[in-house]
């Protein structure tokens, strides 16, 4: 797994739940790291044995803790690059799901050895989509859901977002957007602005 996608999930950890209790989540794996480096590369194994201790730890199910996780990716402060990359998508809801199967791509650009799973999305009309990522891991599914709501919060829309039984070896969501202005944008800008 990219270091990158660990830090962030290392970043999860203590900005909700406290650097005490990473502190105890890295002694016990005794692999000797304190932190992960966002530029190596780290054994999957490692990553869902981390996962499954923040669950047991705070006593959540693997898929509610990953939701959250994919929220934190866009709501909270300490990551807004990810917001900002993936607002690029569109100026709104619509139009960034529209977007969702050049996502990859375009972390690459920012990140050129980070292979997220390709995604797929589907069309069905009346605000009705479906997004499949093949051969994906099934804990992508509950971060995209997570990730996802918290986009809909961001431009306002109001939407229901499940994940889809589907073949064992794909992720797949289904994706109903009720109202694309049900709520006031956050607002984006292309440049930041310069504080100081």
């Amino acid at each position: 797994m990219h270091g990158l996608v660990i830090r962030s999930f290392e970043g999860f950890v203590r900005n909700t739940y406290g650097d005490p209790l990473w502190g105890e989540l890295v002694l016990a794996l005794d692999e000797g790291i304190e932190s992960f480096e966002p530029m190596f590369h780290y054994d999957d194994a490692l990553a869902w044995r981390l996962l499954r201790q923040v669950a047991q730890r705070l006593g959540k199910p693997d898929e509610a803790l990953l939701e959250d996780f994919g929220t934190y990716l866009v709501a909270h402060p300490a990551s807004q690059r990810v917001r900002r990359l993936l607002r690029f998508g569109g100026a709104d809801f619509e139009e960034f799901l529209l977007s969702l199967e050049d996502l990859s791509g375009r972390a690459r650009l920012a990140v050129p050895d980070l292979d997220l799973p390709p995604l797929i999305l589907d069309e069905f009309g009346a605000g009705e989509y479906g997004l499949r990522s093949q051969n994906a891991p099934p804990e992508v599914g509950p971060v995209l859901c997570g990730l996802l709501r918290a986009m809909a919060d961001d431009y306002g829309a109001l939407v229901l977002i499940e994940v889809a039984e589907g073949k064992s070896d794909d992720v797949a969501l289904t994706i109903r957007l009720l109202e694309a202005a049900f709520s006031q944008d956050r607002g984006f800008a292309l440049a930041q602005r310069a504080t100081g």
